[in-house]
């Protein structure tokens, strides 16, 4: 199965790269950091197809996608929105990490939503600039994007060093280089930028959270705080589980995902 890809214009004028595939009731995927839609997607995409027509979007900065100089979680909200009003009609988002994290700042551009699935998203509720933020600043400033990449995983989100190691042997470490621009900014809006409560407490369409049964921290605290502040809102723990179960577990989470977005 060969995805189509097409583009659509986001509100400052990046165009943000858009697959389809499949048919039936639409569902758009959107990713989280480090990774792009195809590494992130790639191995539950083609059980989506089977069910749905399914869109996965590469977030600005991942190619072929765009980017702009400046830089805010306002404007990952608003490439969601436009995404969502490009495909039309009813639409069932599934987003991860820091996709699950801008799918939140864009709730009140979301209308069209029919499902709402956010697996994982990043809330730190004591937000402090960290010496974690100083040390990525510093590597980007000097082009040094293994040193980004490695701080990102070491210090930002608590990776040990054998999976470090095991990912930097792997044939997806020169695309994760790539991206690794990104790293920094997306770091300083989990650690410093604090999500509204009030669009969660209005949201009236249905959501769900999924959790790893493994996760623990940050990301489980965040689970269950979107869980309380959105109304009907329901929790779904993935068995065995941490926080990319779309990778390590593509059958199982594909299968979880249909139980929950199957009309």
């Amino acid at each position: 199965m060969q995805p189509q890809r097409f583009t659509v214009a986001s509100h400052d004028g990046v165009d943000i790269s858009v697959q389809k595939a499949g048919s039936g009731l639409s569902l758009l995927l959107i990713h989280g950091a480090l990774l792009n839609a195809s590494l992130s997607w790639g191995a539950v995409l083609p059980k989506f197809a089977e069910c749905f027509t399914v869109y996965a979007m590469d977030r600005r900065g991942r190619a072929p996608s765009g980017d702009s100089k400046d830089y805010s979680i306002a404007k990952e909200a608003s490439d969601i929105a436009a995404v969502v009003q490009a495909i039309g009609g009813p639409v069932i988002v599934l987003s991860h990490s820091y996709g699950a994290r801008a799918s939140l700042e864009a709730l009140d551009q979301l209308q069209s939503v029919w499902h709402l699935i956010l697996y994982e998203p990043p809330i730190t509720f004591e937000l402090t600039r960290s010496a974690t933020l100083e040390a990525l600043d510093q590597a980007l400033e000097a082009g040094d994007r293994e040193k980004i990449v490695t701080t990102f995983l070491g210090q930002q989100i608590g990776a040990p060093a054998d999976r470090i190691a095991m990912l930097k042997s792997s044939p997806i470490w020169p695309i994760i280089l790539e991206i690794a621009p990104t790293l920094p900014r997306e770091s300083r809006v989990v650690n410093t930028h604090r999500l509204a409560t009030e669009p969660l407490a209005n949201w009236r369409t249905p959501t769900t959270v999924l959790l790893g049964s493994e996760t623990g921290g940050m990301l489980r605290d965040a689970a269950f705080f979107v869980q309380k502040n959105i109304a009907g809102c329901r929790l779904v723990i993935l068995e065995g589980q941490g926080h990319g179960a779309a990778q390590e577990a593509p059958n199982y989470f594909a299968n979880k995902v249909l139980e929950i977005a199957r009309p």
